[in-house]
């Protein structure tokens, strides 16, 4: 199990720096000057402006800069944002804020596709079943960004069920409108795989034998089908999981939500191209370190994972 950890931190290794390495040239390759566009319409003195370029290095070569950047966050020396801002600060506010609003988004999107799935998938044909595919359906084929402003709209500004944006009221109040927003979103997608592996897997050969043993209904769902449909919905989960800090981005700058997401949308416009590999590099660490837990746990769903 060590051997298999470590060989897949020594792989990733070269895949974050060709990540982080491209991300950077993104923002490094964004017209416009970060300094200027931050003071607006002010003028901004020659000499300061030297001074602050020069403490940003924003006068260097870009691979310069980049290796910076990643001394400063191999260091820990994260530093302060063009605004002043210190960096480490801003992280502690934010990540609880991205954290809150994952979790219950995942809560929601987890528990409704876990059981609609499970049951569609038992009952399959039934009116259940046919409703849900229905209802994913419409859902899958719903933009995000549509389904963002309209539930702003409709919940927040007309019926005043939730906030229409920002924390101020605390959780999980203020995030409840955008958590459930991408919860119902996901859950479409969660709850047709889950479906049809159920599906798939009731009519397997070892089901049949399962029954034909005389084993009962229950140890037959518990120890055979279940274990064996949700290996691909595992992965569904991983992915979804990894992919949570990309939707945040969208999510937390249209609900006003103060998290990593928001903090990402800033530093891209301004150009903080240290700002931006750091939150890349945290994103992919969290990308790499889900995918370990998602490998381990199909060793426990599939014995047989364990041996390849």
């Amino acid at each position: 199990m060590i051997r298999f950890v470590l060989r897949r931190a020594l792989a990733a290794v070269p895949i974050g720096v060709l990540v982080t390495l491209g991300v950077f040239a993104l923002v490094f390759a964004m017209p416009g000057d970060p300094l200027r566009e931050l003071a607006g319409d002010k003028p901004i003195p020659a000499a300061v402006l030297a001074a602050k370029r020069a403490q940003y290095h924003l006068d260097d070569p870009f691979i310069v800069q980049y290796l910076l950047s990643m001394k400063d966050i191999l260091t820990g020396h994260f530093g302060t944002t063009f605004a002043g801002a210190d960096i480490a600060d801003q992280l502690r506010l934010r990540i609880p804020v991205t954290l809150k609003l994952t979790l219950l988004a995942n809560a929601v999107q987890w528990t409704l596709g876990l059981f609609f799935g499970i049951y569609a998938g038992f009952k399959r044909n039934g009116w259940v079943d046919r409703s849900l595919l229905l209802a994913t359906l419409v859902l899958l084929a719903v933009p995000g960004l549509v389904a963002y402003f309209a539930a702003q709209y409709l919940f927040g500004v007309e019926l005043k069920w939730f906030p229409v944006s920002g924390v101020l009221e605390g959780f999980p109040h203020a995030y409840l409108l955008p958590a459930l927003v991408i919860g119902v979103l996901g859950f479409a997608g969660l709850a047709r795989l889950l479906r049809t592996s159920i599906v798939e897997t009731v009519n397997a050969d070892f089901v049949k034998t399962a029954r034909a043993k005389g084993l009962g209904e229950q140890r037959v769902l518990w120890r055979h089908i279940l274990p064996n449909a949700l290996l691909p919905v595992v992965t569904f989960i991983g992915l979804d999981l990894a992919g949570m800090f990309g939707g945040a981005i969208i999510t937390e700058s249209i609900f006003n939500l103060p998290g990593l997401g928001q903090f990402m949308f800033q530093a891209i416009k301004l150009k903080e191209g240290g700002v931006v590999v750091l939150l890349s590099t945290l994103a992919f660490i969290s990308f790499i370190l889900i995918n370990l837990l998602i490998d381990l746990l199909y060793g426990v769903l599939d014995p047989r994972v364990r041996n390849v």
